[in-house]
């Protein structure tokens, strides 16, 4: 009688959830490399090493299971933005964050997942609201939390909405090229692109006579 067994048969909870990472990490892999059309449950289940009932136990069709992985992999390789405030200009924080975004959206699996989002979103619900959820309730409500609450928003001369979504838009468009450039993700640094794109920003949303102070030193 195995551990990994609990009454009735039924593997325990632990086992349960290696089982379901196990299988949207495959499915993952295979969705980046082959797309939508050309994956099939029969081939995720070979290579995850599981019966394909489990698989449509769990998620149901094809398409709940492409919404499940696209979540699972925005989860765990996009970079998560802190609530906290940390103690320095609001320039080096943001350029902190977004670096951390760019390198994770630039990842490999993200940016296969990324290519068939922008290939498949149009016919499939579930793939467009599982990037929005992620993108617009969690990435761009944290980053809109962090400008709010620093002390150099008073410099802003717009909200804190504005100012998230546009540094959200400009690195959206460092990922689209990662995605379609062969050799783009290579030639870039994640810090010189998200360096490049605050700076660009807050000298463009600075009050008159402000101006963003060179990294490392503090505002007077």
């Amino acid at each position: 009688m195995t551990k990994s067994m609990g009454r009735g048969g039924r593997p325990k909870r632990e086992d349960a959830k290696l089982m379901s990472l196990r299988i949207l990490d495959t499915a993952a892999a295979i969705f980046a490399r082959d797309g939508y059309a050309g994956t099939s449950i029969d081939r995720i289940a070979e290579a995850a090493n599981v019966g394909k009932p489990t698989i449509y136990a769990r998620y149901g069709s094809k398409a709940k299971l492409l919404k499940a992985v696209i979540q699972h992999v925005l989860d765990n390789h996009l970079a998560r933005i802190t609530d906290n405030v940390a103690p320095q200009p609001m320039e080096i924080g943001l350029v902190d964050i977004l670096t951390n975004i760019i390198a994770a959206a630039t990842d490999p699996l993200y940016l296969g997942i990324f290519r068939l989002f922008l290939s498949e979103a149009i016919k499939l619900e579930e793939i467009f609201e599982a990037f929005h959820v992620t993108m617009e309730t969690q990435t761009k409500q944290r980053l809109v939390t962090y400008i709010a609450q620093h002390p150099d928003r008073t410099m802003l001369t717009s909200s804190p909405e504005e100012v998230a979504m546009t540094l959200l838009e400009l690195t959206s468009a460092v990922v689209m090229m990662a995605s379609i450039r062969p050799g783009f993700r290579a030639e870039i640094s994640a810090a010189a692109e998200a360096s490049r794109i605050v700076r660009t920003l807050l000298n463009g949303f600075l009050q008159r006579g402000a101006c963003v102070p060179e990294q490392g030193h503090a505002p007077n």
